[in-house]
């Protein structure tokens, strides 16, 4: 018989990005407007032979809205120490009444025609492949379905086209 030792999923993570319910953000643009909506909720892996992410975003976010009509979105990861007072401006401000990025002095670039924060130190670019509205009777655990409040989040599977490390 083996002898199998247990571990948590946090001591195997590695790798430049990590999901550990730090702040990443989500960017979306079409036709010259560019949003990004910051958010804990995510994770990787391999789903119908391809490579995924999978993020969670409230169905109210104009960062939603863009990435309905483009079908493609980046993941920027930040430094969240050095970047605090970004993030949490980005979290307290809608796009729809300011051009957030530029209010929280961050910088657009893009990987063809996906736009991403220039400042991140990894990017992950991705073409949406499902997506789905999480409704609330699909939640087994009721603590998270209260947690969640009134907006119910979209989950969105993308398929991910590169992955930029500075």
């Amino acid at each position: 018989m083996h002898v199998f030792q247990p571990v948590t999923p946090r001591e195997i993570d590695q790798g430049p990005f990590i999901y550990d319910g730090s702040r990443m953000l989500i960017t979306a643009g079409k036709e010259g407007k560019v949003n990004t909506a910051a958010t804990g909720f995510g994770g990787y892996g391999y789903l119908w032979g391809k490579r995924v992410v999978y993020i969670f975003l409230r169905s109210k976010r104009y960062t939603r809205e863009l990435l309905d009509e483009t079908g493609e979105f980046s993941i920027s990861f930040l430094n969240q120490t050095d970047f605090k007072r970004e993030l949490k401006y980005i979290s307290m401000v809608s796009g729809r009444d300011e051009d957030k990025i530029a209010g929280a002095r961050l910088t657009v670039n893009h990987s063809g025609d996906i736009p991403f924060i220039d400042e991140a130190d990894n990017v992950i670019t991705a073409r949406v492949l499902f997506h789905t509205e999480c409704e609330p009777e699909g939640f087994a655990d009721p603590e998270l379905k209260s947690e969640l409040g009134d907006d119910n989040y979209i989950m969105y599977v993308g398929e991910i086209q590169k992955i930029l490390i500075r």
